[in-house]
């Protein structure tokens, strides 16, 4: 009896920790601490929210940036499988799924590496931010992803066109 008592109870102790060890939620956006956190491909220190994007891998793994264009270069370079991509809301700081962003396309806005990528939630504030200035462009966040971008000047030579 004491032999399936101890064995009862391994089998217990292992069930828990398991259970315990599972605490990535990808329908959540992975943490960046901010000053601290270094983009994934850039080295640099990851301290503008407002620029910040990240993504989960199907496998679980965080990928953080300082820039969403450095994140969509990464993916690009690296053609990893990914379960979610994650932005700030421009308009209110907030992170919102990427996936459903409308994305301005500003060659004059300063962000950390120089893509001058903007998300919002609101395609209405998307094309406010937009407005009347020549060559910015509002895209949802899939057509710039197939774009397959790896530098800033990749941004011009489509002309708001993905391939």
């Amino acid at each position: 009896m004491k032999r399936w008592d101890v064995l009862i109870f391994t089998a217990l102790a292992l069930f828990l920790f398991a259970g315990c060890g599972q605490t990535t939620n990808l329908e959540e956006p992975p943490e960046i601490v901010y000053g601290q956190d270094v983009c994934e491909r850039c080295s640099m220190i990851i301290s503008e929210e407002k620029f910040a994007a990240a993504y989960w891998t199907t496998g679980g793994e965080a990928r953080r940036f300082d820039d969403i264009g450095g994140m969509l270069a990464y993916n690009s370079e690296q053609s990893e499988d990914v379960a979610s991509y994650w932005a700030h809301d421009f308009a209110s700081g907030e992170w919102i799924r990427a996936e459903e962003a409308y994305l301005v396309l500003d060659g004059n806005l300063m962000t950390p590496m120089g893509f001058g990528i903007a998300a919002f939630a609101d395609e209405e504030q998307a094309d406010a931010m937009a407005y009347g200035q020549e060559g910015v462009m509002v895209m949802p966040f899939a057509d710039l992803l197939a774009m397959n971008i790896t530098m800033p000047d990749d941004l011009h030579t489509h002309e708001g066109h993905s391939e």
